[in-house]
């Protein structure tokens, strides 16, 4: 951060009287704004910065969620095989798997918010011209496989940066509570965005469905626009590209526990994406419904996940990430088993939504322990790592296609149950530093790093004074 320089003022930036009462929280309307009660659950919606994010963020990942699930069914009916889901996931887990931390670079070392605003606008862009497709009837399949791997593509930009600056939003100790609630918004759009979808289908058609993603991108790239203009480069003095690119891998080597919890992320994407990805085929072929079957079925995974996300935003002051891990992913695995067992389509909304609940706790508890390990300069970088994890899905979904079109979803899911199991079961009885990891709740602090950084910059601090207020909330770290 800069240096205040405020003309005559006495070194430090101003007399001790004046620095006594800006020390107070009295005297700065974000910090009387966190005087009032919003709940432990909910208390990172305190900070203003955090609130803007949050509503960017659900703007983006409505129209996310809804596209993924509108791509799939358009996908499926104009095909009428499984294998074509696979070949969308294919094209867009590839560049999403190599743009990823080259995204995570540019991160690090740019403004997060031009960054997130320039793509999102690009998005809205793409996302125009397929809905145009649709609405003159002339979209086909390789559209649709065209689509993929741009949105990919952009999605590999925006989320390291959207993902490393939510440390940045809220004091140290708000830090689980904010990744939980970031998640939680994210699964509460999988709530509302698969049965929106679903629903709006059968009465509007595709292409309307899309006309409203468009709009939804659109309100997101607007709303960026009110994230802080300062604190948003971590890597103010960045070497040439190519070495940033590869010191974000260089410290995710020199700091085991971290890689330890990288290879854990793998675990979701690689097994239950296959269960979102073969939706549709449950929809028409098992349960023998259309877009509102698709959209219930959906659902109900982010009604689990919200359960989860809200259980994970009120566990900021248990230590033992490790074990949460464990009981989240044994819970999802699970339930996702017991899905492909149901023969009742309550009982498999019912299994759906216990699969949610233990894949969120399992995440949300992953992305805290990693994003308090991390320094501002690198998370760009080794948040976009993990983002790699989401290029591994074609691994999980093109064997669970193939197996579906052949043997049939619910024993091709069975087989991926029993995997996650397996790989779970023995990834913590060899990864003992991860099954045993232990991180305390930061003391309390009065400012966010975006705050501190725009305090700085306006002279109302000076760097040292932040960077005090700041150390108060320094994180205990894992062990």
């Amino acid at each position: 951060m800069p240096e205040a320089h405020n003309g005559a003022m006495p070194p430090g930036g101003c007399d001790p009287d004046q620095r006594s009462a800006r020390r107070s929280p009295a005297w700065n309307p974000l910090i009387r704004l966190r005087g009032r009660s919003f709940g432990g659950t909910f208390t990172s919606l305190q900070e203003p910065e955090y609130a803007w994010y949050t509503a960017g963020s659900f703007s983006f990942f409505m129209a996310m969620s809804m596209q993924l699930l509108l791509r799939n069914f358009l996908a499926f009916d104009l095909t009428d095989s499984a294998v074509s889901l696979a070949v969308i996931a294919i094209a867009g887990g590839v560049v999403l798997l190599v743009l990823a931390p080259i995204g995570g670079t540019f991160a690090d070392r740019l403004n997060k918010r031009t960054v997130l605003v320039t793509c999102e606008v690009l998005t809205t862009l793409l996302s125009l011209w397929i809905t145009v497709m649709i609405l003159t009837d002339l979209v086909r399949f390789w559209h649709l496989v065209l689509v993929s791997p741009i949105l990919a593509g952009l999605f590999a930009f925006i989320m390291p940066a959207r993902q490393a600056l939510v440390p940045s939003l809220v004091p140290q100790h708000k830090l689980t509570n904010a990744v939980s609630l970031q998640m939680g918004g994210n699964t509460l759009t999988q709530i509302i965005a698969p049965a929106l979808a679903g629903i709006l289908i059968a009465p509007l058609g595709t292409g309307v469905v899309f006309a409203v993603t468009t709009v939804m991108f659109a309100v997101a790239a607007i709303t960026d626009t009110r994230l802080p203009r300062y604190g948003m480069v971590a890597n103010e003095e960045p070497k040439e590209f190519v070495k940033d690119f590869i010191d974000g891998f260089g410290y995710i080597r020199q700091h085991g526990t971290i890689g330890l919890l990288l290879v854990a992320s793998l675990m979701m994407p690689l097994f239950a994406f296959p269960v979102q990805q073969m939706l549709p085929v449950f929809a028409k072929d098992v349960f023998g419904g259309g877009g509102a079957t698709l959209g219930l079925l959906a659902a109900m995974v982010g009604v689990g996940g919200l359960v989860g996300a809200l259980i994970s935003a009120n566990m900021d002051s248990q230590p033992r990430k490790g074990r949460l891990m464990m009981i989240g992913g044994a819970t999802m695995a699970t339930f996702m088993l017991a899905f492909t067992l149901s023969p009742w389509f309550i009982l498999a909304l019912v299994m759906l939504a216990g699969m949610g609940t233990g894949q969120m706790v399992y995440q949300a508890t992953n992305n805290t322990a990693i994003q308090t390990m991390l320094t501002s300069e690198v998370r760009g970088r080794v948040m976009s790592v993990m983002m790699m994890s989401f290029g591994v899905m074609p691994l999980g979904v093109v064997p669970v296609a193939l197996a579906t079109d052949y043997i049939g979803p619910r024993f091709a899911l069975g087989m991926a149950a029993v995997g996650l199991m397996l790989s779970l079961t023995t990834y913590f009885a060899l990864a003992g530093r991860v099954r045993n990891l232990r991180i305390e709740q930061a003391t309390e602090s009065r400012l966010s790093e975006i705050q501190a950084a725009g305090l700085v910059a306006e002279g109302k601090l000076t760097r040292e004074e932040a960077e005090q207020m700041l150390s108060e909330g320094a994180s205990a770290g894992g062990s």
